[in-house]
């Protein structure tokens, strides 16, 4: 893996951005080489710091250059080598690099639709001064774009862009996602005009401007016919697609490991790489606190299959001061805490190898969240609830039955980014709007409520691969273990699986019957080819911590109570102390699941300080204005 920045200015008289300081704020995506370049015209400007994993030789080092095309990227394409084979390019390195640029030569600006894997890149091309900027279809590599008078800067992490232009402003529509989400969706950004460039898009710059297209348009994913296939059928065609695409994964000049909880997803890629004969490693996190400890299932797994297992157990000791650094991983308010166990693994990890696969994506793909077949269960509901029952709220008798009504309450086009916030506990848009950040109406060019599918249980699943995987799991992934310049891979997000998994009949993915319900029946219908009933049929685990044990008291408490200063939200962002007061009174009479509303208020305000601290360290930015 690797990270990469650059610029491309109209104006070229214009003072460049330092490349050598994007080098080094990037050193921790790529510490195994560093290089710039800029054009001749002085337009155009690249950075690069390289994670060597295919052709390990200085001749594949960015940024790459072949005649007059110019190249930064991060990320892998694993069909490099049946690309280069079938149009029998005449390559000088072993690198998928290479292929990009020849590719480019061939197909032009239909390049991405021949890209079999996760991807950001930067190509320019001299002769027509055009510069590509892409991102992969599934989202799993970042990048970051700036839009000034001036030109373009982009970046694989924000912290380049905060450098470059210290004098960015927040945006306010962002952060009032972020309190209702736990993430900032795509194509915002905590600043005003900076964005991500959303899964499947690329920009295209030129010197009379620039224009943004998707080339690859998930939403169609759902839209094509369903497969007619049996049972049998549907099992065995998810069983050798997930096999090519774990064993395309495998492809690397350095040795692989991979991350495993012990759930049906890890299981499912440790299954199908042993059975490739690779001689691999596997990598786990457990907790002191038994309730939340899936060490028991990933040694079971890793016993059954003969793969052996490094392990480490996370305490409250160790977790608390990285809890107060992901500001500075992330670059921008982030709610998900399950970053730490996966910075962890990922530090157990890169002590052994320089690249890991992982599960992320089966549950998006094949039905693995209760709310999705909650989605299913109160679809018919809504016709019959009055508008009024909102009311009897605060009169519940308990906060599964509050829930259920909120849920309930909501209109069907707003039934899906709700059910989501409800399920995860954030603040409700209701909310968000009272605290006077946004309006309703500023959102509804961001979700694409109008091309999810009909059935509440797909829709549900689609607007979470939409936005929650790509920009909230994938980004947790790529920033956590990109701190210990470790390149994590994710099979089960392959082009080919992806395709498949939306066309496969709904009902295949709704739990099975049984005591306890048994999400993504098919992966586990598999599964049980390779491991006992007992570690298959078991309940669903999230990879999380046990963050309200360990902020019932104690120095978490007292920081999260720090970072909700009523002074320093209500000075930045406007939020009402009285809000955040009446949150903490509520809470310590018992209603902990307000904690996680508490601790999206701390990671908003660690944020702002992060900010502060960047202003009075470098006053002027490392480009200054």
């Amino acid at each position: 893996m690797c990270g990469l920045a650059g610029y491309y200015l109209w104006e070229t008289t214009r003072e460049k951005p330092p490349l050598p300081q994007a080098c080094s704020l990037l050193a921790h995506r790529g510490p195994d080489a560093q290089g710039t370049w800029i054009a001749p015209n002085g337009r155009v400007g690249l950075s690069h710091t390289r994670l060597s994993i295919l052709d390990l030789s200085e001749a594949a080092h960015q940024p790459f250059h072949l005649h007059s095309l110019h190249l930064v990227y991060n990320g892998e394409i694993y069909n490099f080598q049946t690309l280069a084979k079938e149009n029998r390019y005449p390559l000088h390195t072993r690198s998928d690099t290479e292929v990009i640029l020849w590719a480019y030569r061939q197909y032009g600006e239909d390049l991405p639709k021949h890209l079999r894997g996760m991807f950001a890149f930067a190509l320019y091309d001299e002769t027509s001064e055009k510069c590509l900027l892409v991102r992969d279809p599934s989202g799993i590599k970042p990048l970051y774009v700036a839009q000034r008078p001036e030109g373009v800067y982009f970046a694989s992490e924000l912290k380049v862009l905060q450098a470059w232009l210290p004098d960015l402003i927040p945006e306010p529509l962002a952060i009032a996602l972020y309190l209702h989400l736990g993430f900032i969706p795509a194509p915002l950004s905590p600043y005003k005009g900076v964005y991500k460039v959303r899964p499947g898009e690329m920009w295209t710059i030129t010197p009379k401007g620039l224009v943004k297209r998707l080339y690859y348009d998930r939403t169609h994913l759902w839209q094509k016919e369903p497969l007619t296939l049996s049972w049998e059928e549907a099992q065995q065609a998810v069983k050798e697609t997930l096999r090519q695409a774990v064993r395309s994964h495998l492809v690397s000049d350095v040795p692989v490991g991979l991350f495993l909880s012990g759930g049906t997803d890890s299981s499912l890629v440790a299954a199908f790489a042993k059975e490739a004969g690779q001689d691999i490693q596997a990598f786990a996190i457990g907790f002191a606190e038994e309730k939340y400890n899936e060490l028991p299932y990933a040694e079971g797994v890793s016993q059954a299959l003969g793969i052996p297992l490094e392990k480490a157990v996370l305490s409250v000791e160790e977790a608390l001061p990285l809890l107060m650094e992901m500001p500075r991983w992330y670059d921008e308010p982030f709610g998900d805490y399950s970053a730490v166990p996966t910075y962890l693994v990922s530090q157990l990890a890169a002590s052994r190898v320089k690249v890991v696969l992982a599960g992320d994506g089966g549950d998006e793909l094949f039905g693995g969240y209760r709310r999705y077949e909650l989605a299913r269960r109160l679809q018919p509901l809504y016709p019959f609830v009055p508008p009024g029952t909102v009311h009897l709220v605060p009169y519940l008798p308990g906060r599964k039955a509050k829930r259920l009504l909120q849920l309930l309450r909501k209109p069907a086009l707003t039934f899906q980014s709700h059910l989501f916030s409800q399920e995860q506990e954030a603040f409700s848009w209701g909310e968000v709007e009272a605290m006077g950040l946004t309006h309703r109406p500023e959102v509804k060019w961001l979700f694409q409520r109008d091309r999810l599918p009909a059935d509440a249980f797909l829709a549900q699943a689609a607007w979470e691969f939409l936005y929650y995987l790509p920009e909230d799991l994938l980004m947790k992934v790529d920033r956590a273990s990109m701190q210990h310049s470790l390149e994590v891979r994710v099979p089960l997000l392959d082009r080919g699986v992806v395709e498949l998994a939306w066309r496969l009949p709904v009902h295949y993915k709704y739990p099975t019957g049984s005591a306890i319900p048994q999400y993504k029946p098919l992966l586990r219908a598999i599964l049980r080819e390779f491991l006992p009933a007992s570690l298959v049929e078991r309940p669903k685990w999230g990879f999380a911590l046990p963050l309200r044990v360990w902020m019932r008291k104690g120095p978490l408490r007292d920081w999260i109570h720090t970072m909700t200063d009523s002074k320093l939200l209500e000075n930045e962002w406007g939020l009402s102390p009285t809000l955040i007061k009446n949150l903490w009174r509520q809470y310590d009479r018992g209603r902990e699941e307000l904690g996680t509303r508490l601790w999206l208020l701390s990671q908003l305000g660690a944020f702002t300080l992060e900010r502060r601290r960047n202003r009075l360290r470098e006053p002027q930015g490392l480009y200054p204005r």
